[in-house]
């Protein structure tokens, strides 16, 4: 009976084809990710230029408003006499105040304090309170600052600003002025270096806070007057300026 014998050659030439195409196939897919690494960082255009723009706008108007701002005093041995004469005063010229048409009151301030004379060796009690008026006509204003200023009211200071409705106002056409300005900058740039403005990446406006007015008077009766002869006070308000800033980022196209 014939036998057969299995060739034992053929195994390990087989195990060596394996271990050849084995390293072929695993570095296949590295080739793929290196080629789409690099459609990925491959430039997609032309870069753009960018710019970085400044602008301020603002508009002058006159002040709208007018408020007084009024010291009642008063001084006893009795702090509850001196708070008692300070609220009769007070409610007084509230009620005065309030019979005139377009004036508008408040009561701010309360203090009471015991002070103390060293030299004789005494101490009373002083009540304060503030009150302010205030309209948008001086005329009728300052008739009733010169009423109450009669009756000893001691005026602390008279001052002219711009009212809150007016400032909003006038702030956004500031901010508005500054938006146009920053226009005509970007595109008299972009003309400049041959290109053209493709849009604004970023705007910012910004409103900056009016300073706060000086009081234009004071009282006589501060002076050392008698308030009982002091005149009708007189003011004039000066312009103000309301001011607004705006920054951009601007891109440019050829």
């Amino acid at each position: 009976m014939p036998a057969f014998f299995r060739p034992t050659g053929f195994y390990p030439s087989a195990r060596r084809a394996a271990t050849i195409a084995l390293p072929a196939l695993c570095t296949a897919p590295l080739l793929l990710a290196a080629t789409q690494a690099q459609a990925q960082t491959a430039p997609s255009g032309p870069a753009q230029t960018k710019l970085t723009l400044r602008a301020e706008g603002h508009v002058q108007t006159a002040p709208d408003e007018l408020t007084a701002t009024f010291r009642v005093e008063s001084r006893d041995k009795s702090p509850a006499s001196a708070q008692q004469a300070v609220n009769s005063r007070v409610g007084k010229a509230m009620e005065q105040a309030a019979k005139v048409e377009g004036v508008t009151t408040a009561a701010l301030e309360y203090t009471v304090s015991e002070q103390h004379q060293e030299k004789s060796n005494t101490s009373f009690w002083v009540a304060q309170q503030t009150i302010t008026l205030k309209a948008h006509d001086s005329k009728i204003l300052l008739p009733l600052v010169g009423q109450l200023q009669a009756q000893g009211l001691i005026l602390e200071q008279l001052e002219w600003s711009v009212s809150e409705e007016r400032r909003t106002a006038l702030t956004l056409q500031a901010e508005t002025e500054a938006v146009k300005d920053l226009q005509k900058q970007a595109h008299t740039l972009a003309e400049t270096l041959g290109q053209q403005v493709s849009h604004f990446e970023r705007v910012d406006v910004s409103a900056q806070p009016l300073p706060r007015p000086m009081p234009v008077m004071l009282m006589a009766a501060r002076m050392g007057a008698d308030a009982a002869e002091a005149p009708v006070p007189s003011s004039t308000g000066e312009a103000q300026t309301i001011r607004a800033s705006a920054t951009a980022t601007v891109l440019l196209a050829p």
